[in-house]
C-alpha cells in the first residue's frame, strides 16, 4: 500500500517571495494585461500595502458573462470597471509559520489554484499548486 505523506515544512520555505500585485483602482483591462504577462491564476489586491481581496482569472472571466450580469455592457464598458468591482473580498491565506498540510486542506476546501501568504496583513509570499505538488511524497 501507498503512504501518502507530505513533508512537514512550513509555508515560507515553499513560497514564492516574489509576489506580482494588484490595486483596487486598477481596470479590468490592466488586470489582463498582467494575467497575460505573468500566467498567474491570482493576484493579490492591495491598498496602502495591506491586503484587501483576490482577483481570479475566473473573476475576470465572470465580468464577461452575461449569466451574471443585470444588464449587457459593452466589451469596452467591461474593460473599464475596476478591479474592486470584480475581486474577492474573503480571503483565505496562510501564515508563514502554518505548516503545508494546512496549505494543501485549503487549497482543496476551497477550491484554490494559488493562496497568499500573510503576515500582519502584508502578502510575503505566494503558493500555488505546483509549489505544493514538489512537496508531496509518495512511498511504498
Amino acid at each position: 500500500m501507498t503512504k501518502k505523506i507530505i513533508k512537514n515544512i512550513r509555508a515560507k520555505e515553499v513560497m514564492s517571495h516574489d509576489v506580482v500585485t494588484i490595486c483596487p483602482e486598477a481596470t479590468l483591462k490592466d488586470a489582463h494585461e498582467m494575467f497575460k504577462k505573468y500566467d498567474y491564476n491570482s493576484l493579490p489586491v492591495l491598498s496602502e500595502g495591506r491586503i484587501v481581496g483576490i482577483m481570479t482569472k475566473l473573476d475576470l472571466l465572470r465580468a464577461f458573462s452575461y449569466g451574471t450580469r443585470f444588464r449587457r455592457s459593452s466589451f469596452f464598458d467591461t474593460l473599464s470597471e475596476n478591479v474592486s468591482d470584480v475581486m474577492r473580498t474573503a480571503i483565505v491565506s496562510v501564515s508563514p509559520d502554518d505548516d503545508l498540510q494546512t496549505v494543501v486542506d485549503y487549497m482543496v476546501e476551497f477550491a484554490l489554484k494559488s493562496i497568499p501568504v500573510v503576515d500582519n496583513g502584508q502578502v510575503v509570499g505566494m503558493i500555488s499548486r505546483d509549489d505544493v505538488m514538489r512537496h508531496l511524497l509518495l512511498e511504498d
